[in-house]
């Protein structure tokens, strides 16, 4: 445990009675409640799932066994093994008001046999008030994302293999009836299955849209009946966009504003099911303002951060700004000391975090070469050299190239020392972290000609790793990702460099944010959820953990 100077300003005594009857579980979700003052992060880790308070930096349990007694191994997985973890995507909150209960839904991205040719995986189920796994819903395979219904008491679980969705009423696990549990297929797609999400919100309910980096059709589903009502093709109208990933809506426009494959985003009209306009030179990660009043496009690739402002409906938004977030920026995470962001203007009582997942590997860094850049793979520069004979890397054992091709040298790319095995010791942690920046700060450098500037925040780094492509240049790296959750005045992010650990950001700071501590765990850990402790019920939002 290592702690920074101070505590966090107007911190509420947090429940640390956290596992007795006495402590109410969370509401829906974990996203909207980040507001929330006390409660406690699950961190889901190799072999175990840690549950931290961060106010003292304490690791307040540790689950290593699931419902049954085994130990959280995907043991019967294929590639599984005893001592192989299971593999923890999204988690979300959904609560059971009438028992007062609350339980985590977590995906497990392992891959299990079933009958005939059929493969499936699961979610597991955590009761919050016992900090306990009770149960395990066969789903289908390879489950990323997954979403919470709130009227109808439902958890949304999305296979990115078929495209579908596995519908599991909390109804079901309060039962108690755990070992029976099944869950009611959703189709989500046209044609083909594939990478995808489920946008929820309160106006559009109960309609909802569905996207799939596979197809190129937005297919609206509607929640109550569960099924698929509609499949716009837009194909014609946006050539270049093959698939559609991340989708978000904005009350004031009430349009979705819907990410592109392999780049852009187009603007749909809910109202009329119409195409409004098609960005062609916005794209990234689409994320919604708390207040909708803004539409934040994070391009990793180019480190770039765009801010769209929604017009009247069937009005094309503005592009109002854009930000340099040096590191591969994730997704962001808002940060207000209001929890009415119906009142809040716009962003600027915001302040905006992008954890980093920034390759730090030390040979890498001195090459002095972008190799997260997506020229990387097609020209790595002085890491490319022509060879007389087949060569074999001697760190990852991938054979590079025949004889007589240009191949990348073992010493750069995912090929550097430090890979494979990952040793943590080649790799500087100190130059990643988190960065931030507000509104103001983007406003004032906008009026000046210039992109908004961000603060940096070291915070360890994420562990790289090699590109699962095909293309010639096997020492490529695949695609980081950084998880980060706020839970009260906390940002809380993952980091395997220098150790495995959960980082903890002081938001609430006078002087401006700054680092609070981290608590070591496990290695790998892999997805953080935030679970408040006695909130309010709130029985008609719409949350989902994505």
């Amino acid at each position: 445990m290592t702690r920074g100077a101070g505590a966090p300003e107007s911190l509420a005594l947090l429940c640390f009675l956290l596992f007795s009857s006495g402590c109410m579980a969370v509401r829906i979700g974990d996203e909207a409640y980040g507001t929330d003052v006390g409660g406690v992060f699950y961190v889901f880790a190799d072999m175990a799932v840690h549950v931290i308070n961060p106010v003292n930096l304490s690791v307040v349990k540790t689950i290593t066994q699931d419902q049954d007694g085994n130990t959280l191994s995907n043991v019967g997985a294929y590639g599984g093994a005893p001592n192989i973890s299971r593999s923890w995507n999204d988690a979300v909150l959904a609560e059971d008001p009438s028992l007062n209960k609350s339980y985590l839904f977590v995906n497990e991205g392992d891959v299990y046999p079933g009958p005939g040719n059929q493969t499936h995986s699961y979610v597991t189920v955590i009761d919050t008030s016992t900090a306990k796994i009770i149960a395990r819903v066969s789903v289908g395979p390879v489950p990323v994302h997954i979403y919470v219904v709130n009227p109808t008491r439902e958890v949304w679980s999305h296979s990115d293999t078929d495209g579908t969705f596995d519908v599991i009423a909390v109804a079901d696990i309060a039962v108690g009836d755990v070992t029976s549990l099944n869950a009611t297929n959703v189709p989500g797609v046209v044609k083909e299955g594939g990478h995808g999400k489920l946008l929820l919100d309160a106006a559009l309910y109960p309609k909802s849209y569905a996207t799939n980096v596979n197809e190129q059709w937005l297919n609206q589903l509607n929640l109550v009946e569960r099924t698929r009502t509609a499949s716009y093709d837009f194909s014609e109208a946006i050539p270049n966009c093959a698939g559609t990933h991340s989708i978000v809506y904005s009350n004031i426009s009430q349009h979705a504003y819907v990410e592109c494959i392999p780049g852009g985003i187009f603007e749909w009209n809910t109202v009329n099911d119409t195409l409004v306009h098609y960005f062609a030179n916005v794209t990234g990660y689409l994320t919604a303002a708390l207040g909708d009043d803004y539409i934040l496009a994070s391009d990793a690739s180019h480190n770039l951060v765009t801010v769209l402002s929604p017009q009247a409906n069937g009005v094309p938004s503005k592009v109002s700004y854009s930000v340099s977030v040096l590191g591969n920026p994730q997704h962001p995470i808002f940060y207000s000391n209001s929890s009415d962001y119906t009142t809040v203007p716009g962003l600027q009582d915001y302040t905006i975090f992008f954890p980093l997942a920034d390759d730090t590997n030390i040979a890498n860094l001195a090459t002095g070469l972008d190799v997260q850049a997506p020229s990387y793979s097609n020209a790595p520069g002085d890491c490319v050299y022509d060879n007389t004979t087949a060569i074999t890397s001697k760190t990852t054992g991938l054979r590079l190239a025949s004889s007589g091709q240009k191949i990348q040298t073992p010493e750069c790319g995912a090929c550097a020392p430090g890979f494979e095995p990952f040793n943590p010791s080649y790799f500087n942690g100190s130059v990643s972290g988190v960065r931030y920046v507000t509104l103001p700060n983007i406003q004032s450098n906008a009026s000046r000609g210039l992109l908004g500037n961000t603060t940096f925040i070291t915070a360890g780094a994420v562990m790289p790793a090699a590109s699962e492509g095909t293309d010639a240049n096997q020492c490529s790296l695949g695609e980081l990702y950084r998880i980060g959750k706020r839970g009260g005045p906390f940002i809380a992010i993952n980091a395997d460099i220098p150790t495995a650990s959960v980082y903890f950001i002081d938001a609430s700071k006078p002087n401006g944010p700054g680092l609070y501590g981290s608590v070591n765990t496990s290695t790998r850990p892999a997805y953080i959820s935030w679970v408040p402790l006695n909130v309010p019920a709130l029985q008609t939002t719409i949350l989902g953990a994505a």
